[in-house]
């Protein structure tokens, strides 16, 4: 946990069971998997102690190239990326005719939920990374088929399982946020997935000590 007097809180969601790349960070949080356990997580934090940003750290899927729209470019597995906006791509109705999301059922916001320009800016500069959209989803695309259709229906380059909804939080509080990711697999066919949840986790935690270290974040 963290104490009152904090800066930045380096928020993260498990890759596997016990597991942080944080290292001795004293201002950390782990969130959970998904968008209900880490609103809760969240939620519960920052009604105690309200820190002065929200560094979200986690593992990714990167949408390949064949799912995504036209002019967008796949980041590769093992590649650091910084996510600048999130929607909810799969809150929603299927129908026989499409699906409709919450914002068209004029039920709840789907997004884009923007992180915070200036501290993605100074995380960029440390770790030349590239900036892309993001997906968050609640069943990760493990097919083609559905791959695509989030590819196409958010025009992410990325999905995560926690984005969205940390961001809402943060805004909801007033809190700056940003986010850093590593890809760890494609999406879709998951015998094509090229899986390195190792690799994205030792960049993922190296990154995080370089951030750190050149003292950008407040």
């Amino acid at each position: 946990m963290y104490s009152a007097a904090m800066a930045t809180l380096i928020a993260y969601a498990v890759a596997r069971e016990g597991e942080s790349v944080v290292g001795k960070h004293p201002h950390t949080l782990e969130l959970g998997v998904g968008k209900i356990a880490a609103t809760l997580s969240l939620t519960l934090a920052l009604t105690k102690h309200r820190p002065d940003a929200v560094l979200l750290i986690g593992v990714c899927g990167g949408y390949p190239d064949r799912h995504l729209r036209a002019g967008l470019s796949a980041v590769d597995v093992g590649d650091l990326c910084l996510v600048t906006s999130e929607v909810t791509v799969d809150a929603g109705v299927l129908t026989s005719d499409g699906f409709l999301d919450l914002a068209q059922l004029h039920l709840g916001d789907i997004g884009p939920f923007a992180s915070d320009a200036a501290l993605t800016g100074k995380l960029a500069a440390v770790l030349d990374c590239p900036l892309v959209t993001g997906a968050t989803v609640s069943t990760g695309a493990g097919a083609d088929a559905l791959s695509q259709a989030y590819a196409l229906r958010s025009g992410a380059q990325v999905e995560t399982m926690e984005g969205a909804a940390v961001a809402m939080v943060c805004r909801r509080f007033e809190v700056p946020f940003v986010q850093l990711r590593a890809v760890s697999n494609r999406t879709g066919d998951r015998n094509l997935g090229v899986w390195d949840l190792d690799g994205a986790l030792v960049r993922l935690g190296g990154a995080v000590e370089r951030v750190l270290a050149a003292g950008v974040l407040p």
